[in-house]
């Protein structure tokens, strides 16, 4: 059973999502602009490749989580750009 307590709802769409330059560097402004934002809050604002950009921004170490080890799809998971 999914559990929707902690986790956004699953959507098929999120599947196919592909990461882009455009999108990280909306996604870094707005996780820089507002550190320790939810991941629930991002996916309010319906940022296409939302997923794909917040693991691609992961791997590179320009942002880190406040989970260990992280897990996107938790809602209350906060997102910060790295060094804070």
């Amino acid at each position: 059973m999914w559990d929707t307590t902690t986790r956004i709802p699953f959507e098929a769409s999120l599947l196919s999502e592909r990461s882009d330059i455009k999108g990280r560097a909306s996604l870094l402004r707005t996780i820089a602009a507002h550190p320790g934002i939810t991941v629930d809050e991002l996916n309010d604002l319906r940022l296409p490749g939302l997923f794909a950009d917040l693991r691609s921004l992961h791997r590179a170490g320009v942002i880190h989580a406040s989970t260990t080890p992280p897990r996107f799809f938790e809602r209350t998971t906060r997102v910060f750009p790295f060094g804070e």
